[in-house]
């Protein structure tokens, strides 16, 4: 029902821009035009056909561009490209990259950085990170510190999904570090350095593994220092202090043992969990040779 009412308006905002109205400008036919591909955007949107409504968008924002009217256009140009994401539509890439353009030529950064995760989440990999670093840089362009920290998190996350583990573990710190001189920040350091160790635990290999567990030593004792809420109290101390001791030792059982009592409690993400059990396959690696 939905849908057929949208085809309806459809050809009636088609047929807008072709009937003969001696008296009426053709921006005044385009802006009815517009108004009834936006009442068909809608409909197809009810009746769940996003790649419909998308292109509804897309032949409203036309009729924005005709009239240069460029709010309308910007706006009718976002909502093509939302709707081409939900119909997992690689279009949605284009259109969000013209938007991010339109905005930062308008100097509105933050919208411009919210369109540039946009684009983010639609790829993997260096190209992923380097639309998420250019949205950092358009937050902190608007003073949105704490919102441009978030998305570099995102960045320390997909290095450590990709298996870059030196790159998280410094993005982690550094993010660590900053949130230790802001006093509103300064809470949430410690669980920053805790990530950043389980990245080096990843790392460690069954033939570094001697190198490995004294540099994470090392920067566990750093991470101390820097922070005196990284103290013996506290499950992601007793945690990392636990492992070391069981890959000094080389002792598997003990490994499992901690990262199983830290779980119950304070359940690991599937990302921490992975670093964690790279750990346990260089102690098994180990033990092998």
């Amino acid at each position: 029902m939905a849908e057929a009412k949208a085809d309806a308006l459809m050809d009636e905002g088609e047929k807008r821009l072709t009937k003969f109205a001696p008296f009426t400008s053709s921006d005044e036919k385009a802006e009815k035009a517009r108004d009834k591909f936006l009442q068909a955007a809608t409909q197809y949107k009810a009746a769940g056909n996003f790649l419909r409504a998308a292109t509804a968008y897309q032949r409203a924002s036309d009729m924005a561009q005709q009239t240069n009217c460029e709010s309308d256009f910007i706006s009718d140009c976002e909502e093509a490209a939302k709707c081409f994401k939900k119909a997992n539509d690689s279009r949605s890439t284009d259109l969000f990259m013209r938007v991010v353009d339109m905005f930062d030529k308008n100097q509105k950064y933050s919208q411009a950085a919210k369109y540039c995760v946009q684009i983010a989440e639609n790829m993997t990999g260096p190209e992923a990170v380097s639309w998420l670093n250019k949205a950092q840089k358009y937050y902190r362009n608007d003073r949105s510190t704490v919102t441009a920290n978030e998305v570099v998190l995102k960045m320390a996350e997909l290095h450590a999904r990709s298996g870059d583990y030196d790159e998280a573990r410094s993005v982690y710190e550094k993010l660590a570090r900053e949130a230790l001189d802001d006093r509103l920040q300064r809470g949430g350091a410690r669980k920053l350095f805790f990530n950043a160790l389980l990245c080096q635990i990843a790392e460690i290999t069954g033939s570094n593994i001697s190198e490995g567990v004294n540099e994470l030593q090392e920067r566990f004792q750093e991470y101390q220092d820097l922070d005196t809420q990284f103290s013996d109290l506290t499950r992601e101390h007793m945690l990392i202090q636990a492992l070391i001791d069981a890959i000094e030792n080389q002792d598997i059982e003990k490994y499992d043992d901690a990262l199983q009592d830290y779980d119950s409690i304070c359940p690991l993400n599937d990302k921490q969990m992975k670093m964690l059990l790279r750990g346990k396959q260089a102690l098994r690696s180990a033990d092998i040779r």
